[in-house]
């Protein structure tokens, strides 16, 4: 019987995995392809930038509701809407030719992608009994299909053929992946027990409720910062740094695979849980920062390689995950609405970066790059805050017991 329960607990992370590596080519295959829908588009680059912003009405639009749907209903039928969603956008995509419909399938991925992270983040908490640490391996998924998608883009373009490739490669794993999911039988809705209930609304009463600010806020910077950085790094790459086209987005996949081993990292440290989680997402902001002050100013080849890879590893490695376990950790019987509220912050810095950031591209694509320090600085000092609250408030639970 436990080996029964074992498998299929592992056939549902399969799929959920397996949808957030396809997602992950999806966070990355518009701006990957940016110069070839401004071809197809006939449209200047900074309105390539304007529709990959739909993504993030998207999310803005869908969220709250299918969040709280999630938590009515169950997540299989958001997971099964989400996946179909994502399909049609993939598929149709490499074929429009007028930016408006692109625009229009921009929204429907933000959609998709409010239905897996709805569903997702809740069915591994209830797979593992409230631990949030396989939520981080998440990433680690997202992380590798970033990291397979430029070197894809990369060999079609080498090879002269034609970009939509990428779009179906997407699409068919989604479709293998829908077929896995059909028989699965997902776990009851996970809710603390009656008797648990009065300690866990006691010590969220004592919480100042700045804390579930900022970490609401934690969500669109630490989103935003990684937006930026994928959007801007290929093309910065290239027309500053003077590399070729494969060295750009080789790049981004260095920034991948610094992403894939940061999560690893973190995973076994949150296993072990000998570091705190708010300090945990302190350390790794820092470096993020330095990191990017070196990508951005440092022109030297090798250096910028280096550095890409220590930002991946440090601002892609689940820290944004780890600010929504500590989020989640106070709301524990309201998980997708939870969810939903931290990542629509975060959909608001996908429909706003790429619109600001194509803005200052028509300025230079070393500006738009650059411009990224700031919401690093803005970044790190929610983290600060953030950990020195819940410092404050864990001495003076300490002292009362």
């Amino acid at each position: 019987m436990n080996n029964i329960l074992i498998t299929a607990k592992t056939r549902i992370s399969i799929v959920l995995y397996i949808n957030y590596l396809v997602h992950g080519i999806g966070l990355l295959i518009l701006t990957q392809n940016m110069l070839h829908l401004s071809q197809t588009w006939q449209q200047p680059l900074a309105t390539v930038s304007y529709v990959i912003s739909g993504i993030g009405i998207g999310r803005i639009l869908a969220y709250y509701i299918l969040g709280t749907l999630s938590d009515k209903f169950g997540r299989k039928p958001i997971l099964a809407f989400g996946m179909i969603t994502y399909a049609i956008f993939f598929s149709t995509m490499p074929f429009v030719t007028n930016f408006k419909i692109a625009y229009l399938l921009t929204i429907l991925a933000g959609v998709a992608n409010s239905a897996l992270d709805s569903a997702t983040y809740p069915t591994f908490l209830e797979l593992n009994s409230g631990k949030g640490a396989a939520t981080v391996l998440i990433k680690s998924m997202m992380s590798l299909g970033e990291f397979i998608l430029p070197l894809l883009v990369g060999f079609l373009e080498i090879s002269r053929l034609w970009f939509g490739w990428s779009f179906l490669f997407a699409t068919s794993l989604l479709i293998i992946n829908f077929l896995m999911l059909l028989p699965l039988k997902f776990p009851k809705i996970y809710t603390k027990p009656k008797k648990m209930m009065k300690p866990v609304e006691k010590t969220f009463e004592r919480t100042p409720l700045v804390v579930g600010t900022l970490l609401a806020v934690y969500g669109f910077t630490a989103m935003a910062l990684m937006i930026h950085f994928t959007q801007w790094i290929s093309l910065f790459a290239v027309k500053t740094l003077g590399m070729s086209q494969f060295q750009g987005h080789f790049v981004l996949s260095l920034y991948s695979i610094g992403s894939i081993i940061g999560v690893l990292v973190m995973f076994a440290i949150m296993q072990k849980e000998f570091i705190k989680d708010r300090h945990l997402i302190v350390v790794l902001n820092i470096l993020a920062f330095l990191s990017l002050i070196v990508i951005c100013f440092i022109h030297q080849h090798q250096v910028t390689n280096v550095a890409a890879f220590i930002f991946g590893a440090t601002a892609a490695s689940g820290v944004m995950q780890i600010g929504l376990n500590i989020f989640l950790r106070l709301f524990p019987t309201t998980k997708g609405r939870i969810t939903a509220i931290f990542f629509s912050f975060g959909s608001i810095a996908s429909f706003t970066i790429p619109i600001i950031t194509g803005m200052l591209s028509q300025i230079s694509i070393a500006t738009a790059m650059r411009s990224n320090l700031i919401t690093a600085a803005i970044n790190l000092v929610i983290c600060i805050s953030v950990s020195t609250l819940l410092y404050q408030k864990e001495k003076q639970l300490n002292k009362k017991a």
